[in-house]
């Protein structure tokens, strides 16, 4: 009974490896402070990225005006100075996303605060990689109102895979000059930016270990030191975190191995194995307790 249950535990989790992660993304549950423009969610790697207020010309810069305001739910970042924007002002984050695939991105917007002038209505979504250029992204069109639902996307596909250690952009860019009335838009029009949020498929295996015939690992879950044990000879044993990051990493032959991951923190983790027999490796999610 205590091996099924191993079996019936590890296959479950798993299954999980086709779920959507969290990338990066941006709440703001603080209006103040050195980081409060700071990713709050997502992989650590990124959670040291800000969002900006960029101007095309003459090459990217970065419009250091952005201020806080109420938001969907916590705060919103904000900012004026939009007018004559379009094609050449927008709002843009990046971050990494190595061994993910199936990328997504939703947003509100809002264009309207109390003292301020209506802000920017048309924008549309674009992404690009590290010294790239930008594209758009397929239904990416944005109308803002005075108001979070107007301007808001849910799980836009963005066209990458695997980007590994190279930055990934996305840009909300200005396309008219308009304001959320359809007047012409003046300095002081506000533009909102709230509840940022970019998940990922992890392609780090898609396959289940048959766990039955092939495999035994214990205890689950573990704190960090584990045996794993096959009945086919293994060939390669890799450990990732969440972000990506390989923590353990061995290409000898065998059958039996004590794997130690030393002072690792408590979460979800991915143990990568390879067989003699497969051309491909196979993955699951373990727990640290």
């Amino acid at each position: 009974m205590k091996k099924l249950y191993l079996v019936l535990a590890l296959t479950i989790i798993s299954g999980a490896l086709f779920a959507q992660d969290t990338i990066t993304g941006w709440n703001f549950p603080v209006n103040s402070g050195a980081d409060s423009l700071n990713a709050t969610m997502g992989t650590s790697q990124n959670k040291g990225y800000d969002l900006r207020f960029n101007w095309v010309t003459p090459n990217d810069t970065t419009i250091n005006s952005i201020f806080f305001a109420d938001g969907a739910t916590n705060y919103a970042a904000a900012t004026t100075g939009w007018d004559n924007g379009s094609g050449q002002k927008y709002w843009s984050i990046k971050f990494k996303a190595p061994n993910y695939t199936n990328l997504k991105v939703s947003s509100s917007q809002k264009g309207g605060y109390t003292t301020y002038a209506a802000g920017p209505k048309d924008f549309k979504l674009q992404w690009k990689l590290s010294g790239g250029t930008y594209a758009d992204i397929t239904g990416g069109t944005v109308v803002v109102g005075n108001d979070w639902t107007t301007g808001k996307v849910t799980n836009l596909a963005v066209p990458v895979s695997n980007s590994g250690t190279t930055s990934v952009y996305i840009r909300w860019i200005m396309t008219s000059n308009l304001d959320v009335n359809g007047a012409a838009l003046t300095a002081n029009g506000i533009s909102m930016m709230d509840d940022i949020l970019v998940t990922g498929t992890s392609t780090l295996g898609t396959d289940d270990i048959i766990f039955t015939n092939r495999l035994n690992i214990y205890p689950v879950p573990n704190h960090g030191k584990f045996t794993l044990e096959s009945r086919v000879p293994v060939t390669s044993i890799e450990v990732f975190d969440m972000s990506g990051r390989t923590l353990y990493n061995t290409r000898s032959e065998g059958s039996n191995f004590g794997i130690d991951l030393g002072n690792i923190s408590k979460g979800t983790y991915i143990l990568k194995v390879g067989f003699v027999d497969r051309d491909k490796p196979y993955s699951v999610k373990f727990l640290v307790d």
